[in-house]
């Protein structure tokens, strides 16, 4: 079978797995569990902190193969997030894409459901740039993506938080992340692998609910000189960053995958976007 079908089968099989581990409570089913992200750090030189760089091999991504045979010519992509909906039989995946010729990487939503054949999956819809990097108008289809995460039944893979023993640590990975993110001089790959440790280091509150992605960046990029951080609990602590304009203020829990960045209160530049009317949260702890 040639790499295209391969991939093509490999999707459905895992959706199928999907939907029927639903019913069970067995999750995705058919086995497969996802590991930690590669905290191997590149040897460049510089001694700063280097953010953990996704590993394929060990992340739960399940329909790469299925993103990978849409992108066009010279894209590269990683995922950031999988979503599984049995009873629409479709899956949505969030992924940090850069196109070739593009100045910036963006978070771009991809829609698949299954053929009436029950044999391959079909795109309904690629490249959607839906969630902020930047400053810019919020998305009006970014609410529809929020209540899809938070729907009964459905399947999501999304690793939260980066893997450091302490909060000012994740911080300085969230930085360093970011600053190659942001560096057009930066390899493709490299600046999508940034963007997706970008993306695991916010809660869905960040995220999804108050699209401020652009704004935690605002905070960290260019790197602080000083971040001070106040530990609130051993779960929680709150980081005051000064920076023109006013001090910013970052507030991060402590998840699973490590510590994510769960509030952000940063000052408004003169070229920044008017603050955009926040909603109500999903539940007390901020996760949608």
């Amino acid at each position: 079978m040639d790499q295209g079908g391969w991939g093509r089968a490999t999707a459905v099989l895992l959706l199928g797995c999907a939907i029927a581990g639903v019913g069970t409570g067995a999750g995705w089913g058919c086995g497969g569990t996802g590991g930690e992200p590669s905290r191997g750090r590149p040897d460049n030189g510089v001694n700063e902190p280097e953010p953990p760089t996704p590993d394929r091999a060990t992340e739960p991504w399940r329909f790469v193969p299925t993103l990978e045979q849409h992108l066009p010519a010279g894209a590269v992509a990683e995922p950031v997030l999988e979503l599984s909906q049995p009873r629409q039989r479709s899956v949505v995946v969030l992924a940090a894409v850069l196109r070739s010729g593009s100045e910036h990487v963006e978070l771009e939503r991809w829609t698949f459901e299954q053929n009436p054949d029950g044999e391959s999956l079909r795109m309904v819809e690629g490249g959607t740039a839906i969630v902020r990097l930047r400053p810019g108008s919020r998305h009006p289809q970014l609410a529809e993506l929020r209540r899809a995460v938070a729907a009964p039944r459905a399947v999501l893979t999304r690793p939260m938080g980066l893997p450091a023993d302490e909060p000012k640590a994740a911080l300085d990975q969230l930085a360093a992340a970011l600053g190659i993110l942001h560096d057009g001089g930066a390899e493709p790959r490299a600046r999508v692998q940034a963007a997706a440790t970008v993306v695991r280091a916010l809660d869905d509150t960040v995220l999804l609910e108050r699209d401020a992605t652009w704004e935690v960046a605002a905070a960290l990029d260019p790197v602080p000189s000083e971040i001070e951080i106040q530990r609130l609990s051993d779960r929680r602590a709150k980081a005051i960053i000064e920076r023109p304009g006013g001090a910013a203020t970052l507030e991060l829990q402590r998840k699973t995958g490590g510590w994510a960045v769960s509030s952000a209160d940063v000052p408004k530049q003169a070229n920044d976007e008017p603050a955009m009317p926040e909603t109500a949260t999903l539940d007390a702890s901020g996760d949608l």
